[in-house]
């Protein structure tokens, strides 16, 4: 370490950092103990980035509203998979309306917070760290939940080249990863496999180097994991799908890992929305689709939590370009075979109260943080959020 000066060390650090290490926690002695073991359900999300169009994915055919604005984006009802006398999924969607209908997916409306912003950065580090939209917070909600209750860096893991802000915390964070073999033989390359511990007072180095040294472990963690039972399961094709079954690869192997976390970009709609729309909640549905059953298939569905979430939906009436603007309340889908009565009414929407020409928000996103917190991770939401939100009561 001594013929690399400080700024070499951060630089080569850095490149990793950019692509799949992204800030891990302390080094711990013991890091890997036989006795660890899930104390309760493990959380998987997926971010939907550029603002999906809610009102297009869960169509509320039932309102004349929606024909009104849309003469153009409307479904028509005809192509709709139906769920009651108001609403309809996407007709690429047959995957999720089965498993609402099956009772294990729950449609949750009007999703937002108030005095909402339709800047995509900020409204989604809104999302991440649950702030109000006048507060500005330097950790993610789920880093948070790392720092009161987490020891290792593999107990986070991003299935992307960059790890989402949710993640970081003050202390600790997860770790982001496209392929467990290519993250190890990456962290195990000759240059980091040289650097040994520097004979340094700089605070900001050494702390670089306990960064370092916890992710080479946690790498050689997750890749004896990922290793122990290949995964021959035949997903759908698109590059969700593809994270997705990294993931219940990793499920499967049972690591103990309680949060995972991936995103599907692209769903910017401002012109021509309904094929690019239509091609994305293919990728979803398909992606979706896969994960489930190759979960249930191994028992696993009982174990997991899976949340879909956008950072903003888009605006009521369609504009010029034959595509939708920013707007703010929007869908969340939640899948989990613990739903309750109250997890499926949540699908209330208000077409003729609007705020700015947006539907307005009825549930606060941080009321389903709340709720996962809670029942799926199972620890005291407070210390995570902040304060207590209204109770949605979506688990049995």
């Amino acid at each position: 370490m001594s013929s690399m000066d400080r700024r070499s060390f951060l630089k080569k650090t850095g490149v990793i950092s950019a692509g799949t290490l992204l800030i891990p926690s302390f080094l711990r002695a013991n890091l890997f103990t036989n006795g660890l073991r899930l104390q309760n359900k493990r959380l998987v999300i997926i971010q939907l980035s550029g603002g999906n169009d809610g009102l297009n994915t869960v169509v509320p055919y039932g309102l004349d509203e929606y024909y009104k604005n849309r003469t153009n984006l409307g479904l028509a009802s005809k192509e709709l998979l139906k769920i009651g006398d108001l609403f309809g999924f996407h007709p690429a969607l047959k995957g999720l309306y089965d498993l609402h209908q099956r009772g294990v997916l729950s449609v949750i409306n009007s999703v937002g917070y108030p005095n909402p912003s339709r800047s995509h950065f900020r409204s989604m580090d809104i999302w991440h760290t649950a702030s109000d939209s006048n507060e500005y917070l330097r950790s993610g909600w789920l880093g948070r939940y790392l720092d009161n209750n987490c020891e290792h860096a593999y107990e986070a893991i991003q299935i992307d080249g960059d790890m989402a802000l949710a993640l970081k915390g003050v202390e600790h964070a997860g770790i982001a990863l496209t392929n467990p073999k290519a993250f190890y033989d990456s962290i195990n390359s000759t240059f980091y496999q040289s650097l040994e511990a520097p004979d340094s007072k700089n605070e900001e180095l050494n702390y670089m180097y306990r960064m370092f040294n916890d992710t080479r472990n946690s790498a050689e963690y997750i890749y004896d994991q990922y290793r122990l039972k290949p995964n021959n399961e035949v997903y759908a094709k698109g590059k969700l799908a593809a994270k997705l079954k990294e993931m219940a690869t990793l499920i499967k192997s049972d690591i103990q890992t309680p949060i995972f976390y991936t995103s599907l970009s692209g769903f910017d709609t401002h012109a021509n929305q309904k094929f690019s729309q239509q091609r994305l909640l293919e990728e979803l549905n398909g992606g979706i689709t896969s994960f489930v059953a190759d979960l249930e298939k191994n028992g696993l569905l009982k174990e997991t939590t899976i949340m879909v979430f956008s950072e903003f939906g888009r605006r009521l009436k369609e504009n010029a370009s034959r595509g939708t603007d920013h707007g703010a309340a929007n869908v969340m889908f939640m899948i989990d075979s613990s739903l309750s009565n109250a997890a499926h009414g949540l699908n209330q929407i208000d077409l003729q109260n609007l705020e700015k020409g947006d539907p307005k928000f009825k549930v606060d996103f941080r009321s389903v943080y709340q709720e996962v917190l809670t029942n799926t991770l199972g620890i005291k939401a407070v210390p995570v959020l902040g304060r207590k939100f209204d109770d949605l009561n979506l688990f049995v």
